[in-house]
This record gives structure tokens, sequence and C-alpha cells, in this order.
């Protein structure tokens, strides 16, 4: 399988395909409001004409580009180009501020790389077996393991968990307009055929996370990015002797990357900072953390990027997303007849394997790419979001469009995009939403096939080893959040 699998690379369009992806990933990171989901949102309607397979590693490529791109802009402004290099600008500036921002760079990338082929093999190892032991599930326990998903969500998804219950609950809510998965009743149609297939998803994806980004910065006159000055990149250089003094530092941020990213609705962030407090914890020179540690760089870095493996796993899978991003690329999935969950790795084997390895295989032209990308860092980094206002209109409109060649996904991509916007100012949280969007509808339809297979008793839902745990896990997930609650001190 794997050997088949590297054949299908052995393409031109494939090697094309994952170097646009990561040229353009790691551009749209280094440009601070610009960012990973919009992005593939974007670009999901290109790749209708495309096959599979370079298709996703296109998408998959500006995932990874994206997520060491934020870094560059958070050394060398201070201004994280994506909310996970928030942890990387804390040393990272520190080190460019005194001449280093070249060194620091260069710790970000490698660190980066290590994180994302560590991801990948621990993505290789888990999904296909889990997938394997999905496929055991019944409506039971797919209802149970997707309602500890959206729990998971709001507990842990950081911010308010009311504001998050919110978003899942709106997301639920539109998930579940068009005909009852059930008895087929028209539901939430207002007498209107057009709304009997349900919202697609991506219209949906590109005004939430597209047009809501256009509003916000129409309405936004402060510049993210200012005219401070910036030290000029000095030559350096990062010895391998360097990298291995931390090799511990780096192995336990990408532990816990990847497996904060298999949890779904965390994000790359919380791992970003666990591992930079970690690193500084265990660091015999702490007070240096702050000031320009290398470690500083690397550890946020490491973990970051092996969120990208690990929010996989779930994603492919069981279907359910990790984070925001691979919720995005779910749909990229499915749309080139890809449906993530424990069938993906039967029907779907070859293509998947195909799309690991090139995952994996990608950080060689990562680490050549950012190296030559750092000639030009500065520029790119000065890019006003707002410039690109325009083409990202024209690009949502006609991707809304290119899905059904219907006006109707046009106006519901825009009113998406409206209440996107309207959350973001009220502070709301779009992940939360858009999981809630895509689990909804077969949550609903899991948790009533098991309530009609039962009769009405609820004792399926702890009628087997599986919904057991499941219902045990729920129940541990609620006691941590209660504890920490708890602990957290009162203002």
């Amino acid at each position: 399988m794997l050997v088949d699998a590297f054949l299908e690379l052995l393409n031109l369009w494939v090697l094309v395909a994952a170097l646009v992806g990561i040229v353009a990933g790691i551009i749209i990171g280094a440009i601070p409001g610009l960012g990973p989901t919009m992005a593939i949102a974007l670009l999901i309607p290109v790749t209708f004409s495309m096959e599979p397979i370079p298709a996703i590693i296109l998408l998959l490529g500006v995932y990874q580009g994206a997520i060491f791109g934020g870094s560059i802009s958070a050394v060398l402004l201070n201004v994280p180009g994506t909310p996970s290099s928030a942890a990387t600008a804390i040393d990272g500036f520190a080190m460019a501020r005194r001449g280093e921002g070249g060194r620091a760079l260069r710790f970000a990338l490698y660190a980066s790389v290590f994180g994302n082929i560590f991801s990948c093999l621990v993505l290789m190892a888990l999904a296909e077996p889990l997938a394997r032991f999905a496929l055991d599930f019944g409506p039971a326990e797919m209802a149970m393991l997707m309602l500890f998903a959206l729990l998971v969500i709001v507990l842990f998804g950081g911010g308010s968990r009311l504001d998050a219950l919110i978003m899942v609950l709106v997301g639920a809510c539109a998930g579940i307009v068009g005909l009852d998965p059930i008895s087929g009743t028209p539901r939430f149609t207002f007498g209107s055929f057009a709304f009997e297939n349900g919202f697609q998803l991506i219209p949906v994806l590109i005004g939430l996370f597209a047009m809501s980004e256009v509003l916000l910065q129409a309405f936004d006159r402060e510049p993210l990015v200012g005219d401070a000055e910036v030290p000029p990149l000095k030559s350096s250089v990062v010895r391998f002797v360097e990298l291995w003094r931390m090799r511990v530092t780096l192995l336990l941020s990408s532990l816990i990357g990847t497996f904060v990213g298999i949890l779904p609705g965390i994000g790359s962030t919380v791992p970003a900072f666990m591992s930079y407090n970690l690193a500084r914890s265990r660091s015999a020179d702490a007070a240096q953390f702050g000031k320009g540690a290398p470690e500083g760089v690397a550890a946020p870095e490491a973990a970051n990027n092996a969120v990208t493996g690990g929010a996989l796993v779930p994603t492919l899978a069981l279907g359910i997303p990790g984070d925001a991003v691979t919720a995005v690329i779910l749909g990229a999935f499915m749309l080139h007849g890809l449906a993530p969950g424990p069938f993906l790795f039967r029907d779907h084997g070859l293509e998947v394997y195909a799309i690991f390895e090139a995952l994996l295989l990608s950080s060689i032209p990562t680490v050549i790419l950012g190296l030559l990308f750092f000639r030009v860092a500065i520029h790119v980094t000065r890019i006003q979001p707002r410039h690109l206002l325009p083409a990202i209109t024209i690009l949502a409109i006609f991707g809304a469009f290119s899905v059904n060649n219907s006006l109707f996904d046009v106006w519901v991509m825009l009113g998406a995009g409206v209440l996107g916007f309207l959350f973001r100012r009220a502070g709301f949280p779009l992940p939360p939403l858009l999981i809630g969007l895509i689990l909804g509808a077969p949550f609903e339809q899991s948790l009533r096939q098991a309530l009609l297979t039962s009769g009405g008793g609820y004792g399926i839902f702890v009628g087997s080893p599986i919904t057991i745990g499941l219902v045990a896990l729920i129940g541990l997930s609620l006691a941590i959040s209660l504890t920490l609650s708890l602990r957290k001190p009162r203002t």
C-alpha cells in the first residue's frame, strides 16, 4: 500500500500542487490578519477540476505553510500572523531586536518541520487503526462520540464556555435545516424548495471565514502592521548541535501539539503556550525566556505545527474535525468524494496514504522554500490585508456560485459572512459554530436511530463497553472543567 501510494506522488501536478500550496501558505501566514482557514475556504472551489490527490495536497500545503508563516511576522514585527504564533513572538521578537531575527526564523523553521514530521508519523500510525475500531460503532456509539466531541469544544476550546455553547447550538440549528433524515419531512424551509437541501458546507465556510474577514477589515480603520523599523536579517546559521541540545524540548512540544490536536476544537494556540511554559519550567536558564531564548521560539513552533497531523486523526478516521482548519479540509475531502469517517481507509486507502506521504515529504520543500523566503519576508509582512479585499470578495462570490452554479449559494455565503462578521465583532468564536454545523445533523440522526432501535429506551447509551467508556470520558471532562474553574483565581 505504501509503495503504491508513493507511486501516486510521482506526478508533475502533485509536485506543483505541493509547492504552490506551501508557498501560498507561507505568504498567507506571514500577512497578519489572514490565515489558513480563510485561504483554504477560498481555494476549495479552485480545486473542483483537479484530481483528489493533488487537490488535497494543495490545501494541506497551504495549511502547513501558513502555520509556519505566522511565525515570520511574529518574529520580525511582534504581530503574530496566526493566533498560534503569539507564543513565538515573545522570544522571537526579542531575538530580532538584538539583531538575531535570522536565527530566530531558522529555529522556528526547523522546529516547525520537526513538529510536522512527528505528527505525520503519529497520523499514519493511529488514523487507520482508529477508523477500523470505529467500524464497530452503531448509532448509540456514534451519538455519544459526537456528544463528547461537542462537549470538549465547549469546555476546553478556550474563551467563554457560554459563548462556545451558544455557537455550537447556532451551528447545530443551521445544520438541521432541510429534510428530516428519518421521516423526510421539510424543516425550517419556510415553504422554499431551495432550503430543502439544507445549507451547503462550502458556501457557509467561505462566508464565515472569508467574507466575514472582508467586512472586519473594511470596518477596521487601524492598520494591522505599522511602520516600525525592523533590524535587517543578518546572515546567520543554526548549527545542528544547537538543535540537538533542545531535542527533548522539541520532542515534548511535538507530543503536546499532536495529542492536544487530536482533541476536537482546541486548535493550535493552546498547545503552543503549553509547550512554551513547559520549556521555560524545564530550562536551566529560565530567566532568559522572554528576553530572546531560542527554546522559547522552537517549543511553540514545534507544538503548533504538530497540531496539523494530530487534528487530522479524528477528522479522517471519525469524521470529527480537530479544529477549524481541519473542518474546512473535511469539506474538501467530501467535495472530492473522499468522505471522512470509518469507511475512508477501506474505500480510498490508496489516496489517503498518498496524501499522508505527501504531507510527510513536504517537509523537504518547506525547509528550502522557507530559507529562500526569508530574503523577502519583511516586504511580505508589510502587506496590508485590506489591499487584498477586492480579490478576496471576487473569489468568495465565484467560489460560492461554482459549488452548484446556484445564486442561492451566493446568498447563503453572503448571509454567513454577515453573521460571521457580527459574531466576531461581538466576541463570539466561529470554530464552535462550524463544528456544530458539521456534527449537528449526524448527531441528531445517530441519536434518533439509537432511540428507534431501543424502542425509546435510554439504556442503549450505556449498553456496550464503548458507550460506557464514552460516558466515562464525558464525566471526566466535566469533572476536569469544573476543577479548573474552581482553581481559577476570582477577579
